[in-house]
């Protein structure tokens, strides 16, 4: 071993080692400058670019912008940066000029150039300074106004450097358009039956995009009818058309005012068929999210889950897909299902929506194939993020279908499943509010179902971390529903000792200087149980008893008492009764 030790430090000092420093030095140097060479010859055309943009005539220029579009094309391909900064900057304003030509070819080719250039706010703020948002909307606009055969072709490009820059600009840029009159303009675009399919998209992609940031646009939209017109594109052979289509009439169903619409036009109809026939992500996701938007009308609920029977396609194409945009879709529209009849979250359950919704919460720590913009840009993080978003929704649809399981047998099912550890091992980790709160309501909804559940959950070690959760809250919500927890597992005798144990108990009775009522009710319908179902541990119960008087909660359960008259009383007086015989009526 020193051997080799002296071995190595003599070739650190010897003369090959520097040598071989050397040569990898002027290797490396070698490298650079032939990266450069290439860079520079890469270049070499882009004064000769400028020159013709400036001097040339209308052929030499339509030649050029050619050029320039295929050496972006070729460069893309080859993953190569196709002009220098500085050659954009210059032709910026060269490009504009002939952007505002009146010959179309030219101005056409100008634009797409323009939307290729537009990679960052600076081009694009530019563009704004010289009008071009305004420029550009009255050049479509000729289209409709021009009495020459539509050449659909500059149409597209046009098309495609508003798309860049609402993309770019987003906000702002789409105020502009809306200003100038752009959106009634893409709306008349859509009655011209003429349009080409390639038309047709970026007609509607530009139209969505829009509707990111204005929500009002639909209305916008219908006093030109564009439903009329956009429902018989959810009919098209075309999948991207399809695709911007119903992503159109998701923005439509975010607006109340137009969800009846939607239904008169028979365009529910159409949302339905699309979700048995079509094997396109974004087309279920759109269609999915729409149809979840709609049910928030309890009639148009029972039509599309009832007289429609979707329920078991979302199950199969959207739970049970690989992608969680889709699963998360799925979740979304089971939830509001739920939410808007009992007889839904029947249904659900015998569609056989359980185990698969369970298999979701394992999915928390699983890549997502499909999405492999999601792995190129924001890596780990969108993952997390999606596996956070999914995990919430899932464990929010689960809460949907417990609540009123009296009536459904829903809890039952699950606990048959055994969801219960995996329910409990969530709230352990979660750090999410919403999420707690959520988790809790399950919680509380499985505790008022059997003692079984009752002493799974004792047993569990769960009762501790929510004693600690409700000491802690100040969200009157997760109170509320903590306590109403506690209440429910004090009918089991078997979980007295332990919520004794872990001061449970005491913390519910702090609930006692709620100003919510429910919060008070519920902390003095847990008094009330536990003298209710008390076991044959009489020692146990005197220690209790004791505990709970040196607690000093005779005085609070009086000035409640004289706050409320009826039931709610008589109520208190009963417990008074049992705590402290001896202490006079009220």
């Amino acid at each position: 071993m020193d051997s080799c030790k002296k071995n190595y430090k003599c070739f650190l000092e010897s003369d090959r080692f520097k040598l071989f420093g050397i040569a990898g030095a002027g290797l490396g140097i070698g490298y650079y400058y032939l990266k450069q060479a290439k860079s520079i010859k890469l270049r070499s055309d882009e004064p000769k670019f400028l020159k013709t943009l400036q001097e040339g005539n209308e052929e030499q220029v339509t030649k050029t912008l050619l050029e320039i579009l295929e050496k972006i094309k070729k460069s893309k391909e080859k993953q190569e940066l196709p002009f220098h900064e500085n050659f954009k900057t210059k032709s910026f304003s060269l490009l504009m000029e002939l952007f505002s030509s009146e010959n179309k070819h030219t101005s056409s080719l100008a634009a797409l150039v323009l939307s290729k250039f537009l990679n960052d706010g600076v081009y694009c703020n530019k563009l704004e300074t010289l009008e071009g948002i305004e420029k550009l909307v009255s050049k479509i606009k000729e289209f409709l106004t021009s009495t020459e055969e539509l050449n659909q072709e500059y149409l597209i490009n046009y098309l495609k450097l508003l798309f860049t820059i609402t993309k770019i600009g987003q906000k702002k840029s789409v105020l502009r358009i809306v200003q100038n009159d752009g959106i009634a303009t893409l709306g008349s675009l859509l009655h011209n039956e003429e349009m080409n399919d390639e038309c047709l998209v970026l007609i509607l992609k530009n139209l969505t995009w829009c509707c990111e940031f204005y929500k009002t646009i639909p209305l916008m939209l219908e006093k030109q009818e564009i439903l009329m017109v956009v429902k018989p594109l959810l009919e098209s052979s075309n999948e991207k058309i399809v695709e911007y289509s119903s992503s159109l009439i998701n923005d439509y169903s975010e607006n109340p005012e137009l969800c009846k619409k939607l239904d008169q036009a028979g365009v529910v109809k159409e949302l339905i068929q699309l979700i048995f026939s079509s094997n396109n992500d974004q087309i279920l996701c759109n269609t999915s999210l729409s149809l979840t938007k709609l049910m928030a009308d309890r009639q148009i609920s029972d039509l599309i889950c009832i007289e429609y029977e979707i329920v078991p396609p979302i199950i199969d194409k959207l739970l049970r897909s690989k992608s969680k945009n889709l699963n998360y879709c799925g979740c979304q529209f089971i939830e509001i299902a739920a939410k808007s009849s009992v007889s839904n979250k029947i249904l659900i359950r015998e569609c056989g929506a359980f185990p698969v919704l369970i298999s979701l919460l394992n999915k928390n720590n699983e890549e997502d194939d499909d999405d492999d913009d999601d792995k190129k840009d924001g890596g780990d993080n969108n993952q997390k993020n999606k596996n956070q978003k999914l995990l919430q929704q899932t464990i929010a649809t689960i809460k949907e279908l417990t609540v009123q399981s009296t009536r459904t047998d829903n809890v039952k099912y699950l606990r048959e499943l055994n969801i219960l550890p995996k329910i409990i091992s969530c709230f352990k980790e979660c750090k999410s509010e919403k999420m707690q709160l959520n988790l809790v309501i399950i919680i509380g909804n499985f505790s008022c179902s059997t003692a079984t559940a009752r002493i799974e959950l004792q047993q569990s070690g769960v009762l501790s971390d929510l004693t600690k959760l409700l000491s802690s809250t100040n969200d009157v919500n997760l109170t509320r529903n903590l306590v109403c927890t506690f209440a429910n597992l004090l009918i089991s005798p078997e979980v007295h000792k332990e919520l004794y144990k872990v001061g449970g108990i005491e913390a519910m009775l702090k609930s006692l200087e709620s100003t919510d009522q429910q919060t008070q009710y519920g902390a003095l319908i847990g008094l009330r149980n536990i003298f209710l179902n008390m076991n044959e541990d009489l020692q146990f119960y005197e220690k209790l008893h004791e505990y709970l008087l040196s607690l000093n909660i005779l005085p609070r359960l009086v000035r409640i008492a004289e706050q409320n008259t009826g039931n709610m009383r008589l109520f208190i007086q009963g417990i008074l009764k049992i705590l402290a015989p001896n202490v006079g009526m009220i």
